[in-house]
């Protein structure tokens, strides 16, 4: 289940609040959604992806010294494999997404527009510092019972953004880690599996296995998505509400037909 807090938006409570109803129906961690960019000849693209989650949240830790995961934000991530279209999109263009989810057991549509920021692996020729200052996206995760180092204003929590990066890779199961170590996606396939291990750990010869992980690494790609809008739709309720990041990083709510 996710969690929120007192500090969270309005749009993540509601986010939250709808999620956990959708997974006391399916046991999974966070649910899949389906992510929309333009592509490189205008054209409309559409997949699924799996979104790693909040960061701050879980595994998301902002920095190896959060160990007891003192920090929430509203900034959703999800991976992504550094030569997919995906990529060659989002930096091609303005780098501004959708993302939608639809909660099939409660009928609940949510749509979370917003900037994609990307961060590959130090290794990757592509590899720049976070364009995000997530600095200014988080908050103490319980206001009511801080302590005292978090009563300082959340501008001054140190976000490790590579720390962030490696731990949602950590955390995939190994063979996803083994994916991100294959040729390119939407490349044809060739009759080699040895291009294709299923684990890494598995690969018998040292040298290969340290060839393959650091592929893998190399490879995987953590977006960093700043939400600026959201809209639910819940067509069980007949109601929809929008949310609106206003320049001071504020929210407005509306109420809308659905």
């Amino acid at each position: 289940m996710l969690t929120h807090t007192s500090g969270d938006p309005a749009w993540k409570k509601a986010f939250v609040e709808r999620v956990n109803r959708e997974l006391e129906h399916t046991h999974d961690r966070f649910p899949p959604m389906s992510l929309a960019t333009v592509d490189i000849e205008g054209r409309p693209a559409v997949r699924t992806v799996s979104p790693r989650g909040f960061v701050g949240d879980g595994f998301l830790r902002i920095n190896k010294d959060d160990r007891h995961g003192q920090w929430a934000s509203d900034v959703l991530t999800f991976c992504t494999h550094a030569k997919s279209n995906k990529v060659r999109e989002l930096t091609a263009g303005t780098g501004d997404v959708q993302l939608v989810c639809w909660l099939q057991n409660t009928g609940v549509q949510i749509r979370c527009g917003g900037h994609a920021h990307l961060l590959f692996h130090p290794d990757n020729p592509q590899y720049s510092t976070l364009s995000l200052d997530i600095r200014h996206r988080v908050w103490p995760r319980d206001a009511a019972s801080s302590s005292s180092s978090l009563e300082s204003s959340a501008s001054g929590a140190e976000i490790d953004a590579e720390f962030i990066r490696e731990e949602a890779y950590l955390h995939h199961a190994p063979v996803i880690q083994a994916w991100y170590s294959w040729p390119p996606p939407g490349a044809v396939r060739v009759a080699d599996p040895s291009l294709y291990p299923a684990t890494i750990p598995n690969i018998a010869d040292p040298d290969e296995k340290a060839r393959f992980e650091a592929n893998a690494r190399r490879n995987y790609v953590l977006v960093f998505v700043d939400v600026n809008c959201v809209d639910v739709v819940d067509l069980v309720a007949q109601t929809r509400t929008i949310y609106t990041r206003r320049s001071d990083t504020s929210w407005s709510v509306t109420d809308a037909n659905p």
